[in-house]
């Protein structure tokens, strides 16, 4: 399903054409944050910040992405972004 990179910290999971990189974890350490604290001050269950690190998921909430761009400053990619395998 996943595949981790212990690098980086990335989760890339394939889908149709291309794949999905899920990169929260790697944002955590970058900004010095842990889940626990995201969690506890924005109000998140624990399995859905796990899911979206690990991309084990079917179904994004935007309201949950919208939380943690707030408290990380980001935008969505740097949570979640899809490439395209195809060529342009």
């Amino acid at each position: 399903m996943a595949r981790k990179s212990n690098l980086e910290k990335i989760y890339k999971v394939k889908c149709e054409n291309g794949y999905y990189t899920f990169k929260l974890n790697s944002l955590l350490d970058e900004k010095g944050k842990s889940k626990n604290s995201v969690i506890t001050k924005k109000e998140i269950d624990f399995n859905s910040i796990q899911k979206l690190i690990t991309g084990n998921l079917t179904r994004i909430d935007l309201t949950i992405i919208a939380k943690l761009c707030n408290e990380l400053g980001c935008k969505i990619e740097g949570i979640v972004e899809y490439s395209n395998n195809k060529p342009l």
